[in-house]
């Protein structure tokens, strides 16, 4: 394993589960390798998409495939970039059983110098039984600002404006 992805597997892992969509649907990153990464949703009544069956809603599938396959395309980039969806097919199986988790794996099938194309799949007790799989492309976008140091920053000050809005409220 090099350098680089030992470092940036927990970054990702973080990014993806602690904040915006996937802290708020619950993803959980199980695996991170070089173009691959899996992922389990654990059942949550929040997101049921049929009251009478207890079905998960087709969009929580969706965007695990999607965040998912997102990841593994972040993977393989060697500079500073974001990896926005170009398009993502999808094919439903069949429903997602009720109260059982939910596991998706993303692989990076190809990648050139612009567009990394991947395939992911979502299934709940065999992986030879999708719930779903999809084809997608990401495509890469050069970001200068997107380094470590940039980030820090930014979320450093961010919760220093928390806390002096906090002070000034508590001060009233």
């Amino acid at each position: 394993m090099n350098l680089r992805l030992a470092i940036f597997k927990p970054m990702l892992k973080l990014a993806m589960e602690r904040t915006g969509h996937g802290a708020a649907l619950g993803f959980k990153i199980t695996k991170i390798g070089r173009g691959e990464v899996e992922m389990m949703f654990p059942y949550k009544a929040e997101v049921i998409g049929n009251p009478v069956t207890g079905v998960v809603h087709g969009g929580v599938i969706v965007s695990l495939l999607d965040t998912c396959c997102g990841s593994a395309a972040i993977t393989t980039l060697t500079s500073a970039a974001v990896t926005p969806t170009m398009d993502l097919r999808l094919d439903y199986m069949h429903p997602a059983e009720p109260h059982k988790p939910i596991y998706v794996v993303a692989k990076v099938y190809r990648n050139t110098s612009n567009v990394m194309f991947c395939r992911g799949s979502a299934w709940q007790d065999d992986p030879e039984n999708p719930i779903a799989h999809c084809v997608a492309t990401f495509m890469k976008v050069e970001t200068p600002s997107i380094s470590l140091t940039n980030i820090i920053r930014r979320r450093f000050n961010h919760l220093i404006r928390g806390a002096k809005a906090f002070e000034k409220e508590a001060d009233k």
